[in-house]
């Protein structure tokens, strides 16, 4: 699994995002010590994030298809960091990719909350649609819900953080730091390898657009984000992708279904939008 069991488990205890974002001393014992989850996108490439709790560092890495274990890309620590390995526009796409390919991730924001921390807002990009993308990701994390109630359903499930501790943690993204960005201490940061990993990216979430089912009616409802309608056009059609049917069935996540009906419309790069239409909502 890509993303360990125990990890998902940690995801739905405050205090981990509490000592992830750095706002508590590392404990002296945790259980467990080490954790390494993978995100695959393409083709062999896949970014990989190893946490180690006992002294709170945190790496990112980029796995090919010949590595045989990750390229380091950046890190993360209260001493010795190199943090800025991804842009947000990239960062945006991985979620969405790891989404569609993974029914168990059914959205963006726990791969984009753990891998917020290598990606710093540039001169390039809108600090708001930034902290809005990062704030739907934080709030999208919720308790779950054991299966004798199962109603209602998620977004209604409780949230793992609450509001003001979102608010805390979106000062995480630094400001002005393009001097380091993509530098991670090594003498050589993988740029091929991220391009092709983009590139990949990138083609997964366009071949969306490119299926039978996803007919120029869906795309133009997509676009009016119609949820009801867009659901309805997608089944009549014969869309059978659990992620995409899922995000638009009642109760309606705006920001769930914001970043499927761009995926839908097919018109490419949309950085940033997926944050949502309600971003308090639930």
């Amino acid at each position: 699994m890509p993303v360990p069991d125990a990890l998902r488990t940690l995801c739905h205890d405050p205090a981990f995002w509490a000592d992830y974002f750095f706002r508590t001393t590392p404990h002296a014992d945790p259980d467990p010590a080490e954790l390494r989850a993978t995100f695959p996108i393409a083709g062999g490439y896949a970014l990989v994030l190893d946490l180690d709790r006992r002294y709170g560092t945190y790496a990112l890495g980029l796995r090919t298809p010949t590595s045989i274990e990750p390229i380091p890309m950046a890190w993360d620590d209260r001493s010795r960091w190199h943090p800025h390995g991804l842009l947000w526009p990239e960062l945006e796409l991985i979620g969405q990719v790891v989404a569609l390919d993974d029914p168990s991730l059914p959205h963006p924001g726990l791969t984009v909350a753990l891998l917020c921390r290598f990606a710093p807002i540039t001169a390039e990009d809108d600090a708001v649609a930034v902290r809005g993308l990062l704030g739907a990701a934080l709030r999208s994390l919720r308790v779950p819900v054991p299966p004798a109630e199962q109603e209602p359903l998620f977004p209604y499930s409780p949230r793992v953080l609450t509001e003001a501790q979102v608010t805390d943690y979106l000062e995480v993204p630094g400001e002005g730091v393009a001097g380091t960005l993509r530098y991670a201490g090594s003498d050589v940061f993988p740029f091929d390898e991220l391009a092709t990993l983009v590139r990949l990216a990138r083609r997964r979430v366009d071949r969306v657009a490119a299926e039978p089912w996803c007919t120029e009616q869906v795309r133009a409802l997509a676009r009016r984000r119609d949820t009801a309608a867009l659901l309805a056009a997608l089944e009549s059609a014969g869309c059978d992708h659990p992620t995409l049917l899922d995000a638009l069935a009642e109760p309606v996540t705006p920001a769930e279904a914001a970043w499927v009906a761009d995926v839908l419309a097919g018109d490419g790069p949309v950085p940033l939008r997926w944050y949502g239409i309600d971003q308090k909502r639930g």
